[in-house]
């Protein structure tokens, strides 16, 4: 039997800490009154927002290879543009150090004090000046794209078009100046150094892996990408069905289109270009010409394909294809000032049609493709300028 005394003792205990804990619970009570329920949700948010915060910053670290890897794709794109940059604006400034140095044919470059002496000179200036025209275009698709890898958007298909396009206009450009070395070494005509095709593949190599590895790591697959191509050819072989949003518009990019196959095809595949000023024979000479129209098949119709898409969607005013519409304005311009500069040139060799009595097209050629172009070229700023979301 438990003492008196200690039994007394140990209610007692028992009763103090009873009081104890409800003064401690009285007390919780009444700062809540004091204080309000605003400082407890503030405890509370505090410690929601602590915990959340925690949350951010390990998600954040969790996931900031993903952001790396982003920025790694889109820095192959930047390099690419480097690459492609530096020698198409070097050859802009002085087309002769191409002509002359890498493919062995005549030139002169009036910006450092050299006159035309026959109309070849011309005609290689005019080629190589308005081949590197187009690498603007090419430059604004690449940085497009690498805006597109930092941003996860290179499974669109606007991305993977555009992908696709440096790489046919890479790889296009590639095999005729290899194909041109080939053939000079076989036939002893004039022909490109082995030093010119080993910088030009050094200068297009990096945009045309970038482009393919995009492809092949974002695209939807080899069998659904040729499906994709043939159904983008049979809707703008619909000249007359636009749709809603698109209108006039969609239709004017769709003839733009097929004007840049016809126009590039007849510079690249045919022996006699209806457009050229002279036609010659040397392997240097037909790939001079024909790299203008690869460039304009491979890069500026794809290009402009893309285009036709956004206008069919209404979105023209997007940021990627307001670039591409300015890049394209900005090279044809480019190629516009070309012709009427290489025409005043010849007119003070010779008179103009005693000049161009050897040219594919002559005359009437020369001005209605120039009245045609200016107006395509007015369309193009426009959008590139003011198109609206």
């Amino acid at each position: 039997m438990t003492p008196c005394w200690t039994s007394t003792r140990a209610c007692a205990s028992s009763c103090v800490a009873r009081r104890r804990t409800d003064y401690f619970h009285h007390s919780v009570s009444q700062s809540r009154d004091v204080f309000g329920s605003k400082k407890m949700k503030h405890w509370g948010t505090r410690t929601e927002s602590g915990v959340s915060s925690s949350h951010r910053r390990i998600s954040r670290s969790a996931s900031s290879n993903e952001p790396s890897s982003s920025e790694s794709k889109g820095d192959a794109f930047a390099l690419a543009g480097f690459f492609l940059g530096a020698p198409a604006i070097a050859t802009l400034i002085d087309p002769c150090k191409l002509v002359r140095d890498g493919l062995g044919l005549t030139c002169a470059s009036p910006a450092f004090g050299e006159n035309f002496e026959n109309a070849s000179q011309v005609q290689h200036f005019a080629n190589a000046f308005g081949t590197e025209a187009f690498a603007l275009v090419a430059l604004a698709g690449l940085y497009t794209l690498k805006d597109a890898a930092e941003n996860d958007r290179l499974k669109s298909e606007t991305y993977q078009r555009l992908a696709l396009a440096m790489v046919l206009y890479s790889g296009s450009l590639m095999v005729a100046f290899g194909g041109a070395f080939a053939q000079a070494v076989a036939t002893g005509e004039v022909g490109p150094s082995a030093v010119a095709v080993g910088a030009v593949v050094a200068s297009l190599t990096p945009a045309g892996y970038s482009g393919y590895k995009a492809i092949k790591e974002f695209g939807p697959g080899h069998n659904a990408t040729w499906e994709r191509i043939g159904k983008d050819f049979d809707s703008v072989k619909q000249l007359g069905k636009n749709s809603e949003k698109g209108g006039k518009l969609e239709l004017f990019y769709k003839a733009s289109f097929w004007s840049s196959l016809i126009v590039g095809g007849s510079f690249a595949f045919s022996p006699l270009s209806p457009l050229a000023i002279m036609n010659e024979t040397a392997p240097s000479a037909q790939l001079i010409q024909r790299a203008f129209g690869l460039a304009t098949c491979f890069l500026l119709a794809p290009t402009q394909y893309v285009l036709v898409d956004a206008a069919s969607r209404g979105r023209l005013g997007g940021g990627t294809f307001k670039k591409l519409n300015l890049s394209i304005a900005v090279a044809i311009a480019l190629v516009d000032w070309m012709t009427i500069y290489t025409f005043t040139v010849l007119s003070s060799l010779a008179p103009a049609e005693q000049t161009l009595e050897s040219a594919s097209g002559g005359l009437p050629n020369y001005y209605g493709a120039l009245v045609v172009s200016g107006a395509i070229v007015a369309v193009y700023l426009y959008q590139g300028l003011f198109a609206k979301k």
